[in-house]
C-alpha cells in the first residue's frame, strides 16, 4: 500500500540517483488502479475544496496510472502538465489524455529536481504518495514553490503512518512497522512524510491553509482490508531484510495476518492520509 508511483526524486548529495522502490510493472500498475478506486474520492473532496476549475494552469507530480489527472483535465477543460519518470506511466497519461479532445500536457519524464518547470506558472500543484519516496523533501518543495505563481496552491496527499494497526495487535506488528519505516528510509524518503509536511511548507515560504486527515478501518473481506492485505502481503519478505524484522516473523505474521481474515471481529485501521495545502504569498 505504499503506493504509487515514480522515480521523482534524486539524492544530489550524493549523486545518486532514485529508484523507486515498487516498480512500475503491471502487477503494480493493477495494484496502483485498485488502490486508486478506494482513494480518489477523497482526492476529488480535496479538488472541491481548492475550487479546481475551468483556465487553472495544474501541475500534477507522479500521476502514476492517471485517473486524477484526467479528472484534473476535466475540471480546467484543458490540459494538465505532469512529471512522471516511469515510461510505462507515462505512455498510459498520453493515451488517456488523447482520449478528452482538450489537448496534450506536458509530460516531463525524468525527476523532479530536474524538470525544467516554469516559474510563478501554476494556480495549483498536486501531488498523491509521492513524497513518501523522495530525499530531500525540503529541496523538493522549493523546486515546486518556484514554479507556483504569486497566491497559488500546493496541494500534497501523503500519509502519516503511525495511526496503521492491526487488531487484534500480531506480536510481530511492531518489528512490522519498524521494517516500514526502514525501507523507506533505504532511499532517504520517509513513511510518515504527511507529518512533516507543514514545518517543510513554511520553510519553503509556503502559508499553511489546511491539514485535513483521512483514516479508513476495514474489517476482513471489505476494500480497506484488501487494500492493506495486498500491499503488505506482497511485501512481507522484502521486509525481512530491515531488521528488527527477520524472515521468521514474516512468516509467523503472514499466518497470523490470515488467520485474522478468518474473524470477522478483526479490525484494520489504515495510515492516515494527509491533505496539506500551503498557499504562496502574494
Amino acid at each position: 500500500m505504499a503506493t504509487k508511483r515514480t522515480a521523482l526524486g534524486r539524492a544530489g548529495s550524493r549523486g545518486r540517483r532514485y529508484r523507486y522502490l515498487l516498480g512500475d510493472s503491471g502487477r503494480e500498475a493493477a495494484r496502483l488502479r485498485a488502490q486508486a478506486r478506494l482513494w480518489d474520492p477523497t482526492a476529488l473532496a480535496l479538488f472541491d475544496r481548492l475550487g479546481v476549475r475551468r483556465g487553472f494552469k495544474v501541475l500534477e507530480i507522479g500521476p502514476g496510472q492517471g485517473s486524477l489527472h484526467v479528472e484534473l483535465r476535466r475540471r480546467v477543460r484543458g490540459p494538465v502538465d505532469a512529471v512522471e519518470r516511469s515510461p510505462a506511466f507515462a505512455a498510459r497519461l498520453e493515451v488517456l489524455c488523447a482520449r478528452d479532445g482538450l489537448g496534450p500536457g506536458r509530460i516531463w519524464q525524468t525527476d523532479l529536481l530536474d524538470a525544467p518547470l516554469p516559474r510563478r506558472h501554476y494556480h495549483l500543484i498536486f501531488a498523491r504518495w509521492v513524497f513518501l519516496f523522495l530525499p530531500e523533501p525540503l529541496a523538493h518543495l522549493e523546486r515546486l514553490v518556484r514554479a507556483l505563481r504569486p497566491g497559488g496552491l500546493l496541494a500534497i496527499e501523503d500519509y502519516h503512518r503511525e495511526t496503521f494497526a492491526l487488531v487484534p495487535r500480531p506480536p510481530e506488528w511492531a518489528s512490522l512497522l519498524a521494517a516500514d519505516r526502514a525501507f523507506f528510509a533505504s532511499q532517504g524518503g520517509n513513511a510518515s512524510i504527511g507529518g512533516l509536511l507543514p514545518d517543510l511548507y513554511r520553510r519553503a515560504g509556503l502559508r499553511v491553509v489546511e491539514i485535513v486527515p483521512t483514516i479508513k478501518v476495514g474489517r476482513p473481506g471489505s476494500a480497506v482490508w484488501r487494500w492493506l492485505s495486498t500491499y503488505f502481503l506482497g511485501v512481507l519478505d522484502r521486509y525481512a531484510g530491515f531488521p528488527p524484522f527477520t524472515q521468521a516473523e514474516a512468516v509467523l505474521l503472514r499466518r497470523r495476518w490470515r488467520a485474522a481474515a478468518r474473524q470477522r471481529t478483526s479490525l484494520m485501521i489504515a495510515p492516515a492520509v494527509l491533505d496539506i495545502v500551503g498557499r504562496k504569498p502574494r
